[in-house]
């Protein structure tokens, strides 16, 4: 039995307390003796077991951040701090009368994830960045941005859509390999180094290289109203880098100057995944691409070029669609390319209308109207038109195959209606 001062109105044997600021001094010396005589004394352990235990919990949060998603990382601070506190406060402090700091283990386990998570999420963003720019080596970055901004559609199926697509080729590249061997590669390189650049700039997809040639396509992955008159703009722009080329790069390393020849055909094609898609295994490799009749056209109009004596060709529903482009177009004829039963108009982009000069407008003119008259059967008109085009800029290869044509149904007419379309025999 203690006898002490309890009466609280008077100032005497008072002390503070974390029960209460004016605690008996009786009642603390009841605690004490209630130590005493249980033996349920309260121990601080050491500092350096604290700072022990510190460590421990925060190479656990640190083993967790880096191995585990955010979320998970989040849930598995969470229980780890849960399970210290639960720990700490009834097996060690209840039970053990054990007194070990809780603030260090907190603060670190609540600065490893916040710090880890940061720093993780910007080496991941730097990888990302890094793996983004590798692979747009292979792949165009537009389809690697649009798998970016829609993982959901990281394999496309093939669709049917409207979309144009153009072929280019270096003229005469065989010869120029014949004549300048293994530097044929390097000409190449630097000409598509430059070529590129123009077609993504435009909207383009770069799809492949043909060896000496390229394949790329408009209106994909994302749709584009605009598709056939981004393809005629760069064909027009690819033809000015090409000058540029030629009498910068092309003449400093004295090579040949180099000419291009494009393909363009619009029309309905399936644009997806061509190839396998078993990645699982290692043994996928798939392509997106163009697949269909139009994007066989395209590189047969390329292939024509030489047999009409121009340096790019494009459909009908191309110039139909480019209407309000403000591009100089010269009908060409009704060309039926190798590999298929009928003709299709054809046109050739001489120059956007602001650029075009008065000669490129006149000979467009002189060549529509022989077109005209050959699509019309006034076969002594088209030889008439023939002689004033010549007249006025020269015998070509196209007046040559209209002479060559007006000729043979003037010589042998036939009882058949009149076929206006020119056949082609080599691709």
């Amino acid at each position: 039995m203690l006898v002490g001062w309890t009466a609280t109105g008077v100032a005497a044997d008072f002390l503070p307390t974390s029960l209460h600021p004016r605690c008996p001094g009786v009642v603390l010396h009841g605690v004490v003796f209630n130590q005493v005589m249980t033996g349920e004394v309260w121990r601080t352990l050491p500092q350096w077991v604290t700072l022990l235990v510190t460590l421990a919990v925060g190479g656990l949060a640190t083993l967790a951040v880096s191995f585990l998603s955010p979320a998970r990382a989040l849930l598995a601070a969470v229980v780890l701090l849960a399970s210290y506190l639960l720990v700490n406060g009834y097996l060690l402090f209840d039970y053990g009368n054990l007194i070990v700091g809780a603030a260090g283990p907190v603060v670190a386990v609540g600065a490893v994830f916040s710090g880890g998570t940061l720093a993780k999420l910007a080496m991941e963003r730097r990888e990302r960045a890094r793996i983004t720019r590798r692979f747009s080596s292979y792949v165009d970055p537009r389809v690697v941005d649009y798998v970016i901004k829609h993982p959901r559609e990281a394999h496309f199926e093939g669709q049917i859509r409207e979309m144009t697509v153009a072929f280019c080729d270096v003229a005469g590249f065989t010869t120029l390999t014949e004549k300048h061997g293994s530097e044929a590669v390097p000409m190449l390189n630097e000409l598509w180094a430059v070529m590129v650049p123009v077609i993504r700039s435009n909207g383009g997809i770069l799809d492949k290289f043909l060896g000496d040639g390229i394949l790329f396509f408009f209106g994909a992955p994302e749709q584009s109203p605009h598709h056939a008159r981004d393809a005629v703009a760069t064909v027009l722009e690819m033809r000015k880098t090409l000058r540029t080329f030629n009498e910068t790069i092309a003449a400093k390393r004295r090579w040949p100057a180099l000419s291009l020849r494009w393909g363009v055909s619009t029309g309905n094609m399936v644009v997806g995944d061509a190839g396998s898609a078993d990645t699982g295994s290692g043994g996928g490799a798939a392509n997106y691409t163009v697949l269909g009749d139009n994007v066989n056209l395209g590189s047969r109009l390329e292939g024509a070029n030489k047999a009409v004596g121009t340096s790019a060709l494009v459909t009908g529903r191309t110039v139909e669609l480019s209407k309000d482009a403000g591009v100089l177009f010269r009908p060409i004829g009704k060309l039926c390319v190798v590999g298929k039963r009928e003709g299709m108009m054809t046109y050739e982009p001489m120059a956007r209308l602001d650029d075009a000069t008065a000669e490129q407008k006149a000979l467009a003119a002189d060549t529509k109207a022989m077109v005209e008259a050959f699509l019309a059967g006034r076969l002594a008109d088209c030889v008439e038109a023939i002689a004033r085009m010549e007249s006025a800029h020269g015998r070509s290869k196209l007046t040559d195959l209209y002479r060559e044509r007006c000729e043979w149904f003037l010589r042998d007419p036939s009882p058949e209606p009149f076929d206006c379309q020119i056949v082609l025999t080599e691709k």
